[in-house]
């Protein structure tokens, strides 16, 4: 438990980076004195100019839309080399420029499209669907989609009609999304989860036994509702889609889907797709090739939770946790239930170590949406970051446990398979209640630290810049590639080191309706040379490099003799 002499030094430590609002990272450094945490995220959020608000709306209960909460993602929309922030609310994104000072500028009336009326957005993913080198954004939600094409001239235009990324109808509940070059064309294909069918014939709401004997009505749960089924859809490079959901061989999913990620868990060079649905069994489609999927979800270990129950699948992640060449799985649930850990046994399936890791009784009690992988401290470890929050606001009424504002969770990884809860070492924004939903990953000030954005449904956002005092190295790279130097997303990339190798794979999508930064970030611990980075392109090529100085973000593209630095 942290001590009270902690806690009162964190608090200052949060009140003097208040008032010191221009202040850059080197004096915030400076005013943490010993003892020391191992690392720091610190809420920067109101100093960054971020003025951005969920919630507040006075209602005493909420449905199961609203409680759904949103996204946001981190996006470098006009190509200068830092990271903008995208925040989702029901009518629309909102865009933050980053001014690279630590402060933000909201440009969303001058740069993205005016929304449709009535919408209600949930979710985003970013993309450069159409390969001129500035990504794009789709935004999901409920009777709602839109996908925003970037001119290159630092602003967005809706091209939603022409894509054939419409809504289908006006129940159309579409949550997470993500991208990827599933049959090698060199073109991205998009999958766009859907969660269940509700409406003005449907329940809104449902009676639940409170704690004193009374009915407290509250939002149904899934099983209340029919299921809607995600769709996949082919790019035919004319900046149109076309559904090929049922050829693919998608088209036996469970439904209820929340959270969606490719990732090429067999290492054969083909993107595959997870899919966690909310009281149904998860879904694992392999990539068959030429554009063709099958379910192996069940046979491969990861279609239930822990104790071989039904899990209430939010956010997801990728990431090789243990560091030994192949991806492993996290996946978000509800409260009182564990957060499933899956580690890939090279195979083709994968074994249950929820609570061999630590990661069960460590997150037994909160209710999970975002759940990523994360290096902070650059150690070469990837430690796991859990956002809570309940989707009942009146949950205290029906049990005492659970209370809908819940503290965020960092569990630091031991390097042995093992995870601890660190939380109270990771600064006063995880000892916070919110109601946590969406989260990001990216670097937004170039320091070589992974920052956080996490959504707060019921309130301001969380902007957690990494404050890490950690002495160790990093080097992070851009992948681009084709005529336009689009982010190759799919592509792999292996690093050797004097302590070993690690991979990462580059994502469009993060963990649960959020977006994370497109470049692969390595921590290097001590080391500072990287004696070989070897990167796999999405078209199958290979290209390699040798004696890679630490401490710099690169940009690499297949045709060139050594990486570029960028900074």
């Amino acid at each position: 438990m942290i001590s009270r002499r902690r806690y009162l030094y964190y608090s200052l430590l949060t009140c003097l980076s208040g008032l010191a609002a221009g202040c850059k990272s080197q004096r915030v450094h400076q005013l943490i004195s010993s003892p020391q945490p191992d690392m720091l995220f610190q809420d920067i959020t109101h100093e960054s100019g971020i003025s951005f608000k969920l919630g507040e709306k006075n209602i005493s209960r909420v449905n199961a839309l609203q409680a759904i909460g949103h996204g946001c993602g981190f996006v470098d929309y006009d190509n200068d080399g830092w990271l903008d922030i995208l925040l989702i609310a029901d009518e629309g994104a909102f865009l933050y420029h980053n001014l690279r000072n630590g402060k933000f500028e909201d440009v969303t009336a001058k740069v993205l499209p005016t929304p449709p009326p009535n919408a209600h957005f949930l979710g985003c993913s970013i993309a450069d669907y159409n390969n001129d080198g500035f990504p794009d954004i789709l935004l999901t939600g409920y009777g709602t989609m839109a996908l925003y094409q970037n001119d290159r001239n630092g602003a967005f235009k809706d091209v939603t009609d022409e894509s054939g990324l419409q809504a289908r109808h006006s129940d159309d509940w579409a949550t997470s999304s993500t991208w990827a070059d599933i049959d090698g064309d060199g073109l991205l294909e998009l999958f766009v989860g859907r969660y269940v069918v509700m409406n003005s014939q449907t329940k809104e709401f449902c009676s639940f036994s409170g704690l004193d004997g009374s009915s407290v009505w509250m939002a149904c749960g899934p099983d209340q509702y029919k299921s809607q089924f995600g769709s996949l859809y082919k790019n035919n490079g004319h900046g149109h889609f076309i559904d090929i959901t049922e050829e693919s061989g998608l088209g036996d999913a469970h439904g209820n889907n929340l959270g969606c990620m490719f990732c090429d868990y067999n290492n054969d060079g083909k993107p595959d797709l997870y899919l966690s649905n909310d009281r149904r069994p998860a879904d694992l489609y392999l990539n068959l090739g030429n554009g063709k999927f099958r379910n192996v979800a069940i046979p491969s270990g990861v279609a239930f939770g822990a104790d071989g129950a039904l899990q209430s699948g939010m956010g997801i992640c990728w990431g090789d946790y243990d560091n030994d060449g192949r991806f492993d799985l996290v996946v978000a649930n509800f409260g009182e239930q564990p957060k499933s850990l899956f580690h890939n046994d090279g195979d083709g399936a994968f074994t249950d170590l929820t609570y061999e890791s630590g990661v069960g009784s460590a997150t037994l009690l909160p209710l999970t949406f975002g759940a990523c992988f994360v290096d902070a401290e650059n150690r070469g470890l990837l430690d796991l970051v859990m956002s809570n929050g309940q989707v009942e606001s009146l949950i205290k009424l029906v049990d005492s446990r659970q209370t809908y504002r819940q503290s965020s969770i960092y569990l630091r990884n031991t390097g042995n398979g093992h995870f601890v809860d660190k939380s109270v070492d990771a600064g006063p924004a995880f000892m916070k209640r919110i109601v946590g939903r969406g989260v990001a990953i990216g670097d937004f000030n170039n320091d070589g630290k992974q920052d956080l954005l996490i959504v707060n449904e019921e309130g301001s956002p969380l902007l957690l810049q990494n404050m890490s005092l950690s002495n160790n190295h990093w080097i992070t790279i851009r992948l681009l590639w084709g005529p336009n130097n689009t982010d190759a997303i799919g592509a792999r990339v292996e690093i050797s080191t004097s302590s070993g190798k690690r991979i990462v794979e580059v994502k469009s999508s993060g963990t649960y309706l959020s977006a994370d930064a497109p470049q692969v970030h390595f921590g290097l611990g001590n080391v500072s040379i990287v004696d070989e980075i070897n990167i796999r392109w999405p078209d199958g090529k290979r290209t390699s490099y040798s004696h890679v100085s630490s401490n710099h973000s690169y940009k690499i593209t297949p045709d060139i003799k050594m990486p570029k630095i960028l900074f």
